[in-house]
């Protein structure tokens, strides 16, 4: 490939020359014209002529001696090759009988590896009739020595034959005997039922000795001889006897003690556990898990049936029908009454008292509420044992059945079909512990009503600001930490069950007895009766109870109800309430009369009004906390352990959290309403009192200020002193919540008024600059530091903030602003009310 390469590259070379040299001489023959120059160009032919053949001869010699390098080296090659080509062709021969070989080898492994098999196979055969043909004399040995165990042992060997073998001809030919002449497999039939017999008696001998070694042992023996039914059916019936005996030693106890069939209830319930837990063991063992499956089945409808005995046993002895029926007829018997909301507390107990009387005498006696709470928690626990019992049953079912991938927790068969199950369903049993739960916490409510007590609050009555700890040191109603126990009792009691059905009812029931009897028939009542003893005159301040003639503290002071009555009866005497008062003053002998009757009773009341306010704004925080900090908050885990199966913890935590936003609804309707009373009533009145003189800066609607009155700002002061003598104390006693919002009221107001006062005024220069400083004061004194309520503002403060413009920063033709001035700011007045702000100004140039 070189020499090709090179030779093509001479040839080139010299090609080019010779067209040079002939180009040459056709110039040199062009300029010829005398014989010396002929000569002289013939000279030149010649050198080149001789240089021309000296290089071709030179070119030819070194072409041929890379030709013959060529041949010799392709030479070389073809010799390689053929060397090459001799190894192949003396490898494929030998390839091809080394295929020969192998093939032979081949069949002769498959003939060897048959024949193996074959001896193999004949071995296995030899000595398998061997083995059986041995354990069939130690069986016939061992029967004959009454050896049980062994022969079973060697029974169970002898199984584990293939059948095939005992069944040969050989093995039938060959194991007889003189003794023994029987066929195999006759014998293995004929022994294995003498043994059945023989353990079966054993058996129930030792169930009925109590032997548990030798009971153990003998149930041990039945798979060996292929009677795992029988025995699993004999130590079924063993167990079930184990239950139902030991439910009648618990049911000897005695039944009227607290709690004693919820333990009863457990005691069962731990037996059977144990029994699961402990003897599947053995089943495993002798039988395989998959048997525990039939024990289980067995076990529980004897659970069911000693549970149901309890369970009838509780509703006869403790009387729930009974009980039940004499709360329907109570019930009943109030709805004769429909003005009991409005009756005296003390008419009430009495009627009360009758009805129950009656009750009692009729239908076998109607318990306190004492009675009530052990009872309920009696059967609260009952349900949490079966709940806790159902989950371990279906634990250790899914177990044994080596279910590993199972999504959610399902009872299975034995549990969902349960008749204890059915019975707490179809018999009543959940309808009636709802009933119960509901019944005690309106009775326990009711209760904590006429217990009721109220802080005094005079210690917050004061015009600095109180720091409070936290939102529990507000003055609340006694009433809302009974009513929160009262709730997260029965929250542990009807979560506790484990019932989904229970805790879900409940929660519906929760929210109906909230609104009904909490908001609606106490709360909403008690506001609306200290209502009527409040109006615009009234102010807030302490409480000094009047003292007797001897120096002592009226009866009235010690109770708000008593109070309140005295008050009424006593202006009744001049045919007048509180109401008639406030609002006409017939007489000055009268209005003395109420100053003096009725003057601290009324600041009672508002005392007790903004208590209940902060009661009512304390309800959505306690709520909170008994839903959702401390059932889904705290104990993440708590609704699944109780609720385990399907998706019931998850619908059940979302109900909690429905429930919990419900009783905040219902609540803030309430709250909205009195702190509206509260504004409209009391202190509208005497916001806009004190608003009077301000933004006044001179006679009429003039404004205008001057070097001489421009840091006057005692208007301004006189404001904050008043105002902070006003709702300081509000701010001390009302819960933040309730303070905003009657600030936001409040706010309301300030705007309404100050908007207008503000639009008919004429102001000048420094005018406006006063103005804006007596309105940041005031905004800072209303709002504080709440940024919210501040913004409420932004229409006052760029009214006033556009008076405090430039002329030369507002448009000639349009009166507004100037676009690039304002661009920059976020206006919450339109441009027309930019332009009307402006007029405002009266020494504006143009």
């Amino acid at each position: 490939m070189n020499s090709n390469m090179s030779s093509s590259w001479d040839t080139d070379v010299l090609e080019g020359q010779l067209f040079k040299k002939l180009t040459k001489y056709s110039l040199y023959l062009q300029k010829l014209s005398t014989a010396s120059q002929v000569k002289k160009l013939l000279q030149i032919i010649e050198k080149d002529h001789v240089e021309q053949l000296r290089s071709l001869d030179q070119f030819i010699q070194e072409s041929q001696t890379r030709h013959n390098k060529a041949v010799r080296s392709l030479e070389l090659q073809r010799t390689d090759l053929t060397t090459t080509l001799s190894k192949y062709h003396t490898s494929l021969t030998a390839i091809s009988n080394s295929n020969i070989t192998a093939k032979a080898i081949h069949d002769d492994i498959v003939t060897v590896e048959r024949e193996d098999l074959l001896i193999k196979k004949t071995f296995q055969f030899v000595q398998s009739v061997s083995i059986l043909k041995n354990n069939i004399s130690v069986i016939h040995s061992a029967i004959e020595a009454r050896d049980h165990q062994l022969a079973a042992k060697s029974i169970h060997e002898v199984r584990s034959l293939p059948k095939e073998i005992v069944d040969s001809e050989f093995a039938k030919k060959m194991i007889p005997t003189s003794d023994i002449p029987e066929e195999p497999a006759v014998l293995i039939e004929k022994w294995c039922n003498d043994l059945t017999e023989i353990f079966q008696a054993s058996f129930l001998e030792a169930a009925k000795a109590q032997d548990i070694p030798q009971l153990t042992s003998i149930f041990k023996m039945f798979p060996l001889i292929g009677q795992n039914s029988l025995g699993l059916d004999l130590y079924s019936k063993y167990v079930r006897g184990i239950i139902a005996e030991e439910s009648r030693k618990i049911m000897t106890v005695e039944t009227k003690k607290r709690g004693v069939f919820a333990q009863a209830l457990l005691h069962l319930f731990k037996i059977v556990s144990t029994i699961i837990n402990d003897h599947s063991k053995v089943i495993s063992a002798c039988y395989g898990d998959n048997f525990m499956i039939h024990v289980m089945e067995k076990v529980q409808k004897e659970a069911d049936l000693q549970a149901g005995l309890i369970l009838d046993t509780f509703n006869e002895t403790r009387k729930v029908d009974r009980i039940i029926k004499a709360m329907n007829t109570l019930n009943s018997n109030r709805q004769d009454f429909p003005n009991d909301r409005v009756a005296e507390p003390e008419t009430i107990r009495i009627r009360t008292h009758k009805i129950n009387d009656q009750v009692s005498e009729r239908d076998g006696g109607l318990k306190d509420i004492g009675d009530i709470t052990d009872l309920l928690n009696e059967f609260s626990q009952m349900l949490q044992n079966w709940s806790m019992y159902s989950r371990f049953f279906s634990v250790r079912w899914y177990e044994f059945l080596n279910v590993t991938n199972l999504e959610m927790l399902t009872p299975p068969p034995p549990i969902a079909d349960s008749q204890y199950f059915s019975k707490l369903q179809k018999d009543g049993f959940y309808m009636n512990f709802e009933i119960l739960v509901t019944q005690c916490l309106e009775k326990s409510f009711k209760q904590s009503l006429s217990i009721e007590e109220l802080p005094s609050i005079n210690d917050l009555v004061l015009f600095k600001r109180v720091e409070h700890t936290d939102v529990f040191s507000y003055p609340i109603s006694s009433i809302l930490d009974d009513l929160s126990l009262l709730i997260r009792k029965n929250l542990i009691l009807t979560l506790n069950t484990g019932q989904t059905q229970i805790f879900s009812r409940f929660l519906d029931q929760i929210a109906k007895f909230y609104q009904n009897e909490y908001l609606v028939r106490y709360m909403q009542t008690q506001l609306k009766n200290l209502q009527s003893r409040l109006n615009s005159s009234l102010v807030l301040k302490k409480y000094v109870p009047k003292t007797g003639p001897d120096g002592s503290l009226g009866s009235r002071a010690s109770s708000p109800s008593t109070m309140e009555n005295y008050a009424t009866n006593k202006l009744s005497q001049f045919g007048f309430n509180f109401r008639g008062a406030a609002a006409n003053a017939l007489t000055n002998f009268q209005s003395n009369l109420q100053a003096v009757v009725s003057d601290e009773d009324a600041v009672l009341s508002l005392h007790h009004y903004l208590i209940y306010v902060n009661t009512l704004y304390m309800n959505p925080k306690v709520a909170h906390k008994l839903f959702i900090t401390e059932i889904l908050e705290e104990n993440p885990r708590l609704l699944h352990d109780n609720f385990p199966f399907g998706n019931d913890a998850e619908t059940l935590a979302k109900k909690v959290i429905s429930c919990e936003a419900l009783l905040a609804k219902q609540t803030t309707k309430l709250q909205k309403w009195s702190i509206k009373f509260l504004f409209e009533n009391v202190l509208a009145h005497k916001i806009r009192t004190i608003l009077t003189n301000i933004l006044v800066n001179g006679n009429d609607n003039h404004y205008i200020s001057g070097a001489d009155d421009y840091d006057d700002l005692s208007t301004m002061h006189e404001f904050v002193t008043k105002w902070n003598t006003q709702m300081i104390p509000y701010e001390n006693i009302l819960l933040k919540d309730a303070f905003f919002d009657l600030l936001s009221l409040i706010v309301g107001c300030i705007i309404e008024k100050l908007e207008k006062t503000i639009w008919t005024l004429q102001v000048n220069e420094l005018g406006a600059t006063k103005l804006d400083r007596e309105l940041s004061l005031l905004i800072a004194t209303v709002c504080q530091q709440n940024y919210m309520l501040r913004e409420r503002f932004a229409k006052l403060t760029q009214i006033v903030l556009i008076l405090g413009f430039d002329d030369d920063d507002f448009d000639v033709d349009s009166g507004d602003l100037k676009e690039e001035i304002s661009n920059d700011i976020n206006w919450v007045i339109s441009p027309q009310e930019r332009v009307k702000a402006r007029s405002l100004k009266i020494d504006r140039r143009h």
